[in-house]
């Protein structure tokens, strides 16, 4: 079987690099990068089952995410608007931090995804909320349920991208909106460190999106992009370079760099400048998060 993209079923690509043994491509059509062959969803499980993993998954989210709040309250402004506040699904919700955002905006009606049991519980205590710990097709969830669903920086981890948002467009009502956010292929820090960066660390990210592609995608899954644009730049993959000269090539270790994280979103200079900054990301595409908002077609 050879490679064919995930996004927009080209078969022409071009071998990018091999990273962690696993072979990336990148589509002569819509230029995203993707890994091929894909793990398994049993192997993907298992990886984020770990207890290092666990770590991660915790690290990354509790309180470093306050310069991500003007995006979130951006996209939920664009979903009320469509659908005012109808029940909420955030797949792949971590420690529930960007559900409290919701609901403090408000979303009461809020549920979430998340396989990790111990991130799971952080999440419900914080929320109190049902939070799933299946993936997305073994959760059992009703069809036609919810208003708007959100998956941030979740689809580039999964290996069956478009049997995964199939199943999201089963889950939206007529007109629902689906608010996706995942690592632009064209972001100033793939662009700029190539295979270096860190994002590219198969086989946790196994797809990196272009504009092009997820429009591709969405629309072969009967959903309308209705915006998309790209925003901020990943923290963790310059502050790597912070320190002396014989560490600048390690990665810190996860509590150093969520504390640093924590203490540098939590200044109003620092935020006032990721705002700014944020105008010029969107203008040039070289923001590291691509954010599309699509909306389900009404019959």
């Amino acid at each position: 079987m050879s490679a064919v993209c995930t996004l927009c079923e080209c078969g022409k690509h071009q071998k990018a690099f091999t990273k962690h043994g696993y072979d990336h491509f990148q589509c002569n059509n819509c230029q995203s990068i993707y890994v091929f062959p894909r793990p398994s969803e049993a192997e993907l499980i298992a990886f984020y089952q770990l207890a290092q993993t666990k770590h991660l998954s915790e690290s990354c989210w509790q309180d470093s995410h306050k310069h991500a709040w003007p995006l979130w309250k951006q996209t939920l402004e664009i979903a009320y608007k469509k659908v005012g506040f109808g029940k909420l699904l955030d797949i792949g919700c971590g420690t529930g931090e960007f559900i409290q955002f919701a609901q403090n905006l408000g979303w009461q009606d809020t549920e979430g995804i998340e396989i990790v049991p111990e991130i799971a519980a952080i999440a419900h205590t914080k929320t109190d909320s049902i939070i799933h710990t299946q993936i997305l097709g073994e959760a059992h969830l009703k069809y036609g349920r919810y208003s708007v669903i959100t998956l941030w920086d979740v689809i580039e981890h999964l290996s069956d991208v478009k049997g995964n948002l199939k199943e999201i467009y089963n889950l939206l009502k007529p007109g629902g909106i689906l608010i996706l956010g995942t690592v632009n292929r064209h972001g100033f820090s793939i662009r700029s460190l190539k295979q270096n960066a860190m994002t590219f660390g198969p086989p946790e990210h196994l797809t990196f999106f272009t504009k092009k592609g997820t429009s591709f995608v969405l629309s072969a899954q009967r959903m309308k992009v209705i915006n998309q644009w790209s925003s901020l730049i990943y923290l963790q993959e310059w502050t790597r370079f912070l320190g002396s000269r014989k560490k600048q090539n390690q990665i810190p270790s996860l509590e150093s760099y969520t504390e640093f994280r924590s203490k540098l979103t939590s200044s109003t200079i620092f935020l006032f400048l990721v705002e700014f900054i944020n105008i010029f990301l969107r203008l040039t595409n070289l923001g590291d998060e691509l954010i599309a908002i699509a909306q389900k077609e009404i019959k």
